[in-house]
């Protein structure tokens, strides 16, 4: 089938045979219309989703201690940060590689088994285009 899509008028006309041709100002031609896929939808509207969450160092000796079993276990990802043996490092430079180690996903869920807290999550949706807010939520977490 072509791109446009023909129709002849029910005004007594048939269908053509093939000796017969369809006559051009009985017939109406409208070009076909697009198919909606998933992608073109998508294409329309670019939304970004930023989830920050704000972490408090709870046990500083647990932390130090996950710290030191990856720079331990991963030396040449330690020694890239700048880390090498005898792994002494203070609180910022643990949380660092334990992030580096981890990503941030992880390290929000696995907080308590690394000596952190979640005090808060904020999730905010922004359409790319015109920068304009979706969403917006918001959750402040009690220290347990």
């Amino acid at each position: 089938m072509s791109a446009l899509s023909c129709s002849v008028s029910d005004e007594g006309a048939s269908l053509p045979r093939p000796a017969q041709a369809v006559d051009p100002v009985r017939a109406i031609c409208r070009p076909a219309r697009p198919a909606r896929t998933v992608v073109s939808a998508a294409a329309r509207l670019a939304v970004t989703v930023t989830e920050t969450r704000q972490l408090v160092i709870e046990d500083p000796g647990l932390l130090m201690h996950r710290a030191w079993q990856i720079a331990r276990s991963d030396p040449e990802a330690a020694a890239e940060l700048g880390y090498g043996e005898p792994y002494i490092m203070n609180e910022r430079q643990a949380f660092t590689l334990v992030l580096a180690h981890c990503g941030g996903a992880e390290l929000g869920e696995r907080a308590d088994q690394l000596g952190l807290r979640v005090v808060s999550a904020v999730t905010v949706a922004a359409c790319t285009d015109s920068d304009s807010l979706v969403y917006e939520d918001e959750q402040i977490f009690e220290p347990g």
